[in-house]
């Protein structure tokens, strides 16, 4: 054993046993804010794989008594979960059978070799798709696609994920369906027996930011990506390994229906993702090992471990906490606006922008009645800029998935996402003021 890996595992003993001993002092929402705080401390350091330190946090939220161990550490499955992970041994299916890259080739041709155009068309074409199916199943389902367009082209995947997870974000502020956020705020107006928002009122807003983002992305945000090489779930298909192209087509009707049950509804989404799965092994289009190493442990293990420190957010108050003690004393609606959109940027970046909006919608409504102004500027706001929050892999599950397969560090969505989502803060603020009379 190396001294450093000794130091670490020292250190994170001592977190544990640290959070046990001040769960005798502080309160839950104080212990859920420090836990925050230290969970990002040791992404920004990996000093342990991110995915264990993700792991980390339902354990500490069930020693500390913060959750329950089953509450704790039952997001391993949530839905959202079991669609990631039978979703990547489906989009296996297509890189063994070599429709994957067939497909990538496709889009080169229409696109292009250039990087600029090549990530121009992919982020068109999947902020369109976002708007109208789940911008998280659009993410997962077009993957492999984009990783297989990348290699036809001679690009690093690596160029072209972040983009795919930025255009999904983004494409899901066109509709009321396209992301959760967008629902939630609508189910907070319903409960106040107010008018919720149309089905494309969302893309008032929404579609001036994902012009302006997709702009951002490829010009100066596309100077900070990163660069060196990535492989789908950390591994390529190469000229050395069997690719079964006579089952080629059974492989992309298998990748449709499971694609359109998920679309029209047909099936529940991680039943239709498994199912899928399912048949691509029965069909023998993988093997059972095939299919357990196309996951990306990495992605299954930050998202199901992070949603209970959202939970914890939520369940102990700590949100809300924070959201009054920044907007207690402002009395200017524009100031407050910009209070709730600070707020949920920070926690729509720290935590899930499902959560970050269920959680500040009800504070919001009860902020705009004790001012005596409309709920509908801080309610856009809020499902807006929690859908845009780029800075961490843990924000959206777009910015999740493509974490794992794209092999970034945490600070690769830092230098590539603020670029973007700055000039897009500014310009939601500015929009809403014009849209949106208090």
């Amino acid at each position: 054993m190396e001294r450093k890996e000794l130091v670490h595992g020292i250190i994170i003993s001592a977190v544990v046993l640290g959070f046990y001993v001040l769960s005798k002092v502080l309160t839950s929402a104080q212990m859920s804010l420090l836990l925050l705080g230290v969970a990002f401390v040791l992404f920004f350091t990996e000093i342990i794989p991110i995915a264990f330190t993700a792991v980390l946090v339902p354990v500490v939220l069930s020693v500390t008594g913060i959750l329950d161990a089953n509450t704790a550490f039952s997001y391993f499955g949530y839905k959202w979960v079991i669609v990631f992970l039978f979703m990547f041994m489906v989009g296996e299916g297509l890189f063994r059978t070599g429709a994957a890259q067939k497909i990538g080739e496709l889009v080169v041709r229409i696109s292009g070799a250039s990087e600029v155009r090549l990530m121009l068309f992919i982020m068109i074409v999947t902020a369109i798709l976002s708007g109208f199916l789940s911008n998280t199943a659009t993410t997962v389902a077009l993957l492999p696609i984009v990783v297989a367009a990348s290699r036809s082209a001679g690009i690093s995947p690596k160029r072209m994920l972040l983009p795919l997870a930025w255009a999904a974000s983004l494409g899901g502020t066109l509709t009321v369906i396209g992301t959760p956020p967008n629902g939630i705020v609508n189910s907070v107006l319903e409960e106040m027996s107010l008018q919720p928002f149309g089905f494309f009122e969302f893309g008032k807003i929404g579609l001036p930011l994902t012009i302006l983002g997709i702009a951002l992305a490829v010009t100066v945000g596309r100077m900070f990506l990163p660069s060196s090489e990535a492989s789908f779930s950390g591994r390529a298909i190469s000229e050395l390994e069997e690719v079964q192209d006579d089952r080629m087509w059974l492989a992309i009707v298998i990748f449709v229906l499971t694609i359109l049950a998920m679309m029209l509804k047909l099936l529940p989404y991680q039943t239709a993702a498994a199912l899928g799965a399912v048949l691509m092994v029965a069909f023998g289009i993988i093997s059972a090992k095939e299919a357990f190493n196309s996951v990306s442990w990495t992605t299954v293990f930050l998202f199901a471990g992070m949603l209970p420190l959202s939970k914890a957010m939520e369940v102990t108050g700590a949100a809300e906490m924070v959201g009054k003690a920044v907007t207690g004393y402002i009395h200017s609606p524009y100031i407050l606006l910009l209070a709730i959109m600070v707020i949920a940027f920070l926690l729509g970046n720290s935590m899930s922008h499902t959560a970050t909006t269920a959680i500040l919608s009800p504070l919001a409504v009860s902020i705009s009645q004790s001012a005596g102004i409309s709920p509908y500027p801080l309610l856009m706001a809020i499902a807006m800029t929690s859908s845009i929050g780029f800075w961490t892999p843990v924000s959206t599950p777009p910015n999740t998935i493509v974490f794992g397969p794209g092999e970034y560090s945490f600070m690769d969505y830092i230098r590539a996402g603020a670029i973007i989502e700055i000039p897009l803060f500014i310009a939601l603020y500015l929009l809403i003021i014009l849209l949106y009379p208090f």
